[in-house]
């Protein structure tokens, strides 16, 4: 008896909602998480499109052009250091799940998305938007409590004040975890705009050189936990389709 295409999704939803709640879970507490998560996960998506291409329900064409297109985009990323690893397996995985948009994907706005990978890495950067915001709220918060951002760097011009206010952290000293969870950006008396994420050894020292001198508070880094938002990204494709697409529509 062959599956019907609702079964199917609702199948290929639970299997990555598996995958994207335990990487998660894993990105939250320890910045790692196995390859074999995604290896796992994607054979099980793989077998689940062979069953598609077997009774008709998928294309070879569309399977090739999902896989392909998130192969060249991990590719691109991976090259420019801009994603993590897993991050990359993670989204490899993803496309394997869904080659295709879920049968249910539309059916309250009316709308299916036409090409779903390009829908899944839309709405995770749509997520991820929410990030900067965040930090800056906690950095504008610490300012209200009358604590200065920018005491002795008075001369720091005005942009470079904007990005430090949205892509890192002014936090206490004693709260900072290190390395992989947090990286310095004050090194060697210079306050940088990106860390130095491939060597937790300097970032380590950094650390302990400032509580030595009684540092107490220090502007940081803090490391996405990007497969969180990658599930959040997630959600808003399955329940939605291209959230941003939808947005723009009502907008105009």
């Amino acid at each position: 008896m062959s599956l019907d295409l609702l079964t199917l999704d609702l199948l290929r939803t639970a299997l990555a909602l598996c995958m994207l709640g335990y990487g998660g879970y894993r990105d939250l507490r320890t910045r790692e998480v196995h390859d074999l998560v995604w290896v796992v996960s994607g054979a099980a998506g793989l077998l689940l499109d062979a069953y598609e291409l077997l009774v008709g329900t998928l294309g070879l064409t569309q399977l090739v052009y999902a896989v392909g297109a998130m192969a060249v985009f991990a590719l691109v990323l991976g090259l420019l250091r801009l994603m993590g690893e897993a991050d990359l397996l993670a989204f490899m995985a993803l496309v394997l799940i869904h080659p295709r948009a879920p049968a249910y994907v539309g059916l309250n706005t009316g709308w299916s998305p036409p090409f779903f990978p390009f829908t899944l890495v839309s709405n995770v950067a749509l997520a991820g938007v929410l990030t900067p915001i965040a930090n800056s709220l906690l950095n504008l918060s610490l300012s209200l409590r009358g604590v200065s951002l920018f005491e002795g760097r008075e001369g720091l011009p005005l942009h470079r004040r904007l990005v430090l206010l949205f892509t890192a952290r002014y936090m206490e000293l004693e709260r900072v975890r290190g390395p992989p969870f947090e990286y310095p950006l004050e090194m060697g008396g210079e306050l940088r705009l990106r860390p130095d994420i491939w060597d937790d050894e300097a970032a380590t020292r950094a650390f302990e050189e400032m509580r030595l001198r009684g540092q107490k508070l220090v502007w940081v880094s803090a490391t996405l936990p990007y497969l969180v938002v990658m599930t959040g990204g997630y959600l808003l494709s399955v329940a939605l389709g291209d959230a941003l697409f939808l947005l723009l529509f009502m907008l105009l």
